[in-house]
């Protein structure tokens, strides 16, 4: 393998200085525009693939790369500055970006709070609506393709490589490069609709990365592994942001949300933690006390895009005031009932049935569905 650091390209426009990344089909190097004085990142195709009986059509689709990610235009996503080629070989020209990929910021054993993985999944989330408007998919949503810029919380998008053109609706056909942990079931199969909910996928299993720590079960194996909720492995997450996360990574599509917005807005505020007093303080104005309860995934709405929940009252149950109601009536007709039989006589008249009383509906909190309460049997008046 020949290396190519300190080859310099475009009549001496560029130097290669340094190596930052190789994969299989590409390599990433460290560059200086001399004309500029400045760094840049310069990519071009592997040097193994160069004798392939297929070199042609991977130049072709490295240069299908960089016309993608030059058409989205977004502080999140990082610029395309130049391409061109030289020896046969195709050169795309790219912002230097310095900072630290979320991978290497949170793994092993470094998960981030909330309020910082919900404002870096948000930033991302923004640029994938551009890369959506233009029809393209990015496919490979992943924590090592997230760049933190130095000394600042703003995050950028990178490595347009296994991009592709979606139409709506129609079926297409997948490569097989997939990063494990992160791509959607749909991305394993050879022929599949393509639309935004794979990068919804990708896009929840990075937050689930960022709050935990881990690597997601493969969405290949998840029918014999099921998929731990965040929650359950770091329980000062909130159960919204939870819920959030599993909703986006639902292994069958349609039970995602059908685009990045959807499912940005299942996300709750990021919140400062609360302290132990303002915990107390918050307790005490809640009253009366509210039970949450989830619905299944198969209940939620898609068309709506937010988590329904049922508000239980548990510190007042409902037939309290009816039941105070029938037992003040009950009261009034003894004592009725006894005056008549001290005017009247010693014959007892027939007391009509207390009307049922009407049940009141429970109030609910914003945005949530009502679900069919069962009634306790009503309260008998035992008479004497």
């Amino acid at each position: 393998m020949t290396s190519i650091v300190g080859k310099t390209l475009q009549g001496g426009k560029y130097t290669l200085e340094q190596e930052l990344g190789r994969g299989g089909f590409g390599v990433t190097y460290k560059a200086i525009h001399h004309y500029l004085g400045q760094v840049v990142v310069i990519k071009t195709l592997n040097e193994s693939l160069h004798q392939h009986p297929e070199f042609e059509r991977f130049r072709r689709q490295f240069q299908d790369e960089a016309r993608r990610l030059a058409l989205c235009i977004h502080p999140n996503i990082v610029r395309v500055s130049d391409f061109f080629v030289e020896a046969g070989l195709p050169f795309m020209v790219m912002d230097y970006i310095p900072g630290q990929d979320l991978q290497e910021l949170v793994f092993p054993e470094k998960p981030l709070s909330e309020k910082n993985a919900i404002n870096y999944i948000q930033q991302i989330g923004e640029a994938l609506k551009v890369v959506h408007q233009k029809g393209l998919l990015h496919r490979d949503i992943k924590p090592a393709n997230i760049i933190r810029r130095q000394g600042t919380d703003e995050v950028v998008l990178i490595d347009f490589g296994i991009a592709r053109e979606f139409t709506p609706n129609s079926t297409q056909t997948h490569t097989g490069m997939v990063s494990e942990g992160y791509a959607p079931i749909e991305q394993y199969l050879p022929k599949e609709k393509r639309t935004p909910a794979t990068d919804v996928y990708g896009l929840a299993a990075t937050l689930y990365a960022l709050l935990t720590a881990q690597v997601p079960v493969p969405s290949a194996l998840r029918n014999r592994q099921p998929l731990t909720a965040p929650r359950q492995l770091q329980p000062q997450l909130s159960a919204a942001l939870s819920q959030a996360v599993m909703r986006g990574m639902a292994v069958d599509a349609h039970f995602r949300p059908e685009t990045v917005d959807e499912w940005l807005s299942l996300l709750p505020e990021p919140q400062v933690e609360p302290t132990s007093s303002n915990h107390t303080q918050s307790q005490s104005n809640s009253s009366p006390t509210r039970a949450t309860i989830a619905l299944k995934p198969q209940q939620h709405s898609q068309s709506q895009g937010k988590s329904k929940r049922v508000a239980i009252d548990s510190m007042r149950p409902w037939w309290v005031v009816p039941g105070l109601l029938f037992s003040a009536a009950a009261l009034f007709s003894g004592v009725v009932f006894a005056l008549g039989t001290i005017l009247f006589g010693s014959k007892q008249p027939e007391v009509s049935p207390t009307t049922e009383p009407t049940i009141l509906p429970l109030p609910l909190l914003e945005d949530e569905q009502t679900q069919e309460v069962e009634q306790a049997p009503p309260q008998t008046v035992e008479k004497n």
